[in-house]
Parts: structure tokens; C-alpha cells; sequence
């Protein structure tokens, strides 16, 4: 019999002891379960002090990483074995690593905005900026000090801390030639992120930087949106183009044919009525390809376009060819030469 003289209830003392018990078997989490909650909650990676408010002490990372149960990405950015990081969350690492007010710089920057298409980067690394006094070493990743870094020059892209495009820009313009100046503010342009008044605000307050007389003549000179080549053939051509003092066409310009049919000039010279083709050997080989290639040159050819194409071995390896068959076109059509564009190929 359960005693109620103090004025217990005995109804309540079985469910007493039932808390009691449930007390009793209350345990920490696993660490595991911690790292894995903690990793999963921040999208696949998790610094050092998101782990430690987690629960995580640094010494069961330090055993995790050393026996292969957990992988240090970068120095204090953590994520569990298996696949790679993607690029974008890779990146996002990276800045993490390099502690509060770092951001993607350079061709990083370029590759958080979408700007680079078919270009080869400069290198395997990931170039992050920090504030001036401090220069973290971070394997795998390529830390820029900057003096000065106003808020303006400054944003997010994905979740990740990143240079503003037009900052972007001027890096790029201070390491890079003026043309893939020109490409990336194309891309910028076919996304919706350019605004001109930005670019011209910033280099109001950039005098004197490396870069700012490159981008500043990208403004000045190209038509956002008017050269965004496909690929590295596409970009061979427009070179030939520079070299020979030809008008500048526009690339990928969409069109549709008397029949309907809808295409896109690989280059197109309003003016002259006059539309290139860069064959590829995937696109354009094989009878089948090759007919419909004629038919489409055909009905161009009913409207007053005229058709020129040159296969990808001759843009790449022959670009005399090249210019032999396209530049007596141009000029028939009423095209004038102008003076070759600067730092563009020079013909073997």
C-alpha cells in the first residue's frame, strides 16, 4: 500500500517514477549524430564553431579527420567522406576557411556570376580577397589581401560571400586581355546582372587601379550582349575577324527561316546581309547534316544572305583559309576594313 499521509497522491507516484525512469534513460547524443545534424543542416560542410555550439569538441574532429570518418576540406571547414564538394559549395568552403570578411575574388567571382562559359581558368584554385592585415595560407586557395574594400563592392552569391560584379570586372581586367573583358560583360549582360551606372561608379572611384583603363575602354567600345561566342571555335573566329580589321559581327543571333524553321547565325553581319558559319565536326558531319547545312545556305541565299563557312580546323590551324574565303565577301557586300584589334591573333 502506497502511503499518503504527507498528502501524496497515489496515482501520482507511479508516474513519479516513470519520469524518473525516463531520466534515467536519457543519453547525449552519439558525436556522430552531431557532426552529421550539423553538416546536413548547413548544406554539406560545417566550420569549426558551428560544430563546437553543436557540441563537437576540436579533439573528436582531430580523430574523425585522422581516421577517415570525417574530411577537413579546408583548414577548420569540415564535410563527410564521399563525394566531392560540388564547385559552388566548394567555394563556399573556401571563404569560410579564410575567417569573417573574406569573399570570392578574380575568376572564382567570374564562376559565382556565371560568367565563364567555355574558357580554361588560369589554375585548379580558388581565389578568395580579405581584408587588409591578415593573409590566411590556405592550401588549394589563392588569398588576395586588399587594402581597401568598400561595402558597395560587396554581396552574396548562393549563400556565399562574393565580390560585386563590377569589382569582379576590374580584377579581371587587371590580369586577363580586354577580350574576355568583353566576353564576361556579355554573359553578365544575357543574365540580367549588368547595370553600365554601376560600372561607371565604380570606375569614378578606381582611378588609378590596375584595370580601370581596360574595362573603362570595354564600356566605351562594346556593345554589351554582341559577342558572346559558344565555344573556342566561335572565339577563334572573331579573332580572325579583329586581326583582318573586319567589322565586328554579332554572335548567336537568333533568325527564322522563309519555312519557319527557327536558327541562330553563328555570326551575322547586319549591315552586309552576310552570315558566318563555324562547322564543328559533331554538328555538321555526315550527308544528312550536310543537306540540311545546303537547304538552310539556300533559303538564306532566296532572301539576299549570303552564307560563308569555315570547317573547325581551318579557324583553328588555318586561319589564313580563313580569311581567304570570308574577307573577299565582306568586301563585296560593301564591308570596309578597319585596324586590327589589339592583343587578338596574329596570323600565321
Amino acid at each position: 500500500m502506497v502511503s499518503t499521509a504527507r498528502g501524496g497522491d497515489p496515482a501520482a507516484a507511479p508516474d513519479r517514477a516513470g519520469a524518473g525512469s525516463r531520466r534515467r534513460r536519457a543519453r547525449p547524443r552519439p558525436t556522430a549524430t552531431l557532426i552529421a545534424t550539423t553538416v546536413a543542416a548547413h548544406g554539406g560542410i560545417a566550420t569549426t564553431g558551428q560544430l563546437a555550439q553543436a557540441g563537437v569538441c576540436r579533439n573528436a574532429l582531430t580523430l574523425r579527420v585522422r581516421d577517415g570518418r570525417l574530411v577537413e576540406e579546408f583548414p577548420g571547414v569540415f564535410r563527410l567522406p564521399g563525394a566531392p564538394l560540388p564547385p559552388a559549395l566548394r567555394r563556399h568552403a573556401a571563404v569560410a576557411s579564410c575567417g569573417a570578411g573574406a569573399a570570392l575574388d578574380r575568376w572564382s567571382a567570374a564562376e559565382a556570376w556565371g560568367l565563364v562559359t567555355h574558357q580554361a581558368g588560369p589554375d585548379d584554385l580558388i581565389h578568395v580577397c580579405v581584408p587588409g592585415g591578415r593573409r590566411p595560407r590556405r592550401p588549394g586557395v589563392a588569398v588576395h589581401r586588399l587594402a581597401t574594400l568598400d561595402p558597395r563592392d560587396v554581396t552574396v552569391r548562393d549563400g556565399t560571400a562574393c565580390l560585386a560584379l563590377p569589382r569582379t570586372l576590374l580584377h579581371i581586367a587587371a590580369g586577363h586581355p580586354q577580350r574576355l573583358v568583353e566576353r564576361f560583360v556579355d554573359e553578365a549582360a544575357y543574365h540580367g546582372h549588368l547595370r553600365p551606372w554601376e560600372l561607371r561608379e565604380l570606375l569614378a572611384r578606381s582611378r588609378g587601379r590596375r584595370g580601370a583603363d581596360v574595362l573603362a575602354a570595354v564600356i566605351e567600345q562594346h556593345v554589351p550582349g554582341t559577342t558572346r561566342t559558344a565555344n573556342d571555335v566561335e572565339e577563334a573566329f572573331l579573332a580572325i575577324a579583329d586581326a583582318r580589321g573586319w567589322p565586328r559581327p554579332i554572335c548567336q543571333q537568333p533568325a527564322t527561316l522563309t519555312d519557319g524553321t527557327r536558327i541562330r547565325h553563328d555570326f551575322w553581319w547586319p549591315d552586309l546581309r552576310v552570315a558566318g558559319e563555324t562547322d564543328g565536326g559533331r554538328g555538321h558531319a555526315g550527308p544528312v547534316r550536310q543537306a540540311r547545312d545546303a537547304h538552310r545556305d539556300r533559303l538564306l541565299a532566296a532572301a539576299g544572305i549570303e552564307t560563308v563557312r569555315a570547317a573547325w580546323d581551318e579557324v583553328l590551324h588555318r586561319p589564313r583559309t580563313v580569311a581567304a574565303r570570308v574577307e573577299p565577301v565582306l568586301l563585296a557586300r560593301g564591308a570596309r576594313l578597319g585596324r586590327p584589334r589589339r592583343g587578338r591573333l596574329i596570323l600565321p
